[in-house]
């Protein structure tokens, strides 16, 4: 199935726009992992080719959207950051995917990088519709601390991938934070990558190849 332009309300009535990836090869419902990035970036850097990578080895479709105040997504001010925003957006782009024919509304994962890998933190502790979580370079901040409650997402399964070398979102500050998640849950240490350095090149496939593995064992069995 190719990519299609899709579109959603916020609980706020807010519209945001994005894509859905359908897998390359199934019939009936298919789990679904819901993906938005981090900070100030938009779907179309990156997020493409994970959704790609994901649907054309797996069983599984994938919904990518733009956070509110940017890109495809309304909101206003323009490229304005309310964290507790954008986790309450997770939700109910969760609650969209769980709408559509295509999906198996009991099979819903979240995957974030960056800042939003702090925001499927959060949102696994407390959204039990979660099946699954893999959270990417997370960023954790004083101001947002989303790791607060990361003893709490389990029991669904958490991935964390961390890059050996990140200097923008310190590398020690997300190892203590997974010390306090419980099981089930992995980590993948991308040794000797920096923080973007998992998005394309050659630590995408390895990236990418590890959070397949994670899907196929806890998302789409």
């Amino acid at each position: 199935m190719p990519r299609k332009d899709v579109e959603f309300k916020t609980s706020d009535g807010l519209t945001l726009r994005g894509w859905f990836f359908g897998p390359q090869s199934s019939s009936g419902k298919t789990p679904c992992l819901v993906m938005a990035h981090g900070w100030s970036a938009l779907k179309e850097m990156d997020l493409d080719a994970f959704a790609e990578h994901f649907t054309s080895k797996l069983s599984v479709s994938c919904l990518v959207y733009d956070n509110r105040c940017f890109g495809a997504s309304e909101g206003q001010p323009r490229h304005e950051i309310i964290p507790f925003l954008q986790q309450s957006d997770y939700s109910d782009a969760i609650t969209y995917a769980q709408s559509l024919e295509e999906v198996d509304a009991d099979k819903i994962g979240i995957w974030g990088s960056s800042y939003s890998g702090g925001h499927v933190l959060a949102v696994g502790a407390v959204d039990r519709r979660v099946k699954a979580v893999l959270s990417q370079v997370v960023e954790l901040l004083r101001a947002n601390d989303p790791s607060a409650h990361i003893a709490r997402i389990a029991p669904t399964p958490l991935l964390m991938t961390v890059a050996a070398q990140d200097i923008l979102t310190p590398t020690d500050l997300a190892l203590e934070a997974y010390s306090r998640a419980r099981e089930p849950k992995q980590i993948n240490i991308l040794s000797g990558a920096g923080h973007f350095d998992g998005y394309t090149g050659k630590w995408f496939d390895t990236n990418a190849g590890c959070q397949t593995e994670f899907l196929k064992k806890w998302l789409c069995s």
